[in-house]
């Protein structure tokens, strides 16, 4: 996929091959943490709570993290500026991953949640107008664009203060969303929040 975003991407819009250094890692951790730093940078932290995005690999999976919003921040400002972008982009060697990743550390609010699907659905809008990522894409058997916020949300219906941080505990794996505009692409829209887990 990086390869893709350099070349058929760049290409695909009129743009030179990105030369943006460092912008995927690969782990096979059991369970791993994903942080976007303040400086724009992945972290890979195996200590539960370190990171804004929790992963459960039980399999031992080869899984790629693409930094996408690097990426895009490293193309020419006459194309980047403006351009709403999610964080990453995140697949499994074996093709049964692809994943778009919108991360928060944030009091969860209507809009904080609102601008990240916005981010999710541009991300996914502008890769998926591209012939060869569109293909790669759809060889992967789960496509879903996933917001994670690491703190908690709410239980639905509950306004109550002491249930405020119970959902991250009686959903442990997210929830799946209804959004037609993400579905429209062949992908599902999933939240996660607190310590709920992403089990690959």
């Amino acid at each position: 996929m990086e390869i893709l975003l350099r070349n058929d991407f760049t290409a695909h819009y009129g743009l030179p091959v990105s030369t943006t250094a460092t912008i995927s890692v690969n782990t096979n951790d059991v369970y791993f943490e994903i942080e976007d730093d303040a400086h724009r940078e992945i972290q890979i932290h195996a200590l539960a709570g370190s990171g804004m995005a929790a992963y459960q690999n039980i399999n031992g999976y080869d899984v790629t993290i693409i930094n996408y919003d690097k990426f895009i921040t490293g193309l020419p400002s006459l194309f980047q500026n403006g351009i709403k972008r999610c964080d990453l982009i995140v697949h499994t060697a074996n093709q049964n991953y692809f994943l778009l990743n919108e991360l928060k550390d944030r009091k969860p609010k209507s809009k904080v949640r609102n601008k990240s699907i916005s981010q999710l659905l541009a991300s996914l809008t502008m890769i998926m107008n591209v012939p060869a990522i569109i293909t790669f894409a759809n060889l992967h058997a789960v496509r879903q664009c996933c917001f994670f916020n690491k703190q908690s949300m709410a239980p639905p219906l509950i306004s109550a203060t002491t249930a405020f941080n119970r959902l991250s505990t009686a959903v442990t794996t997210g929830l799946r969303m209804p959004n037609p505009s993400i579905e429209a692409f062949g992908f599902e829209f999933w939240e996660y929040s607190g310590n709920q887990v992403y089990r690959l």
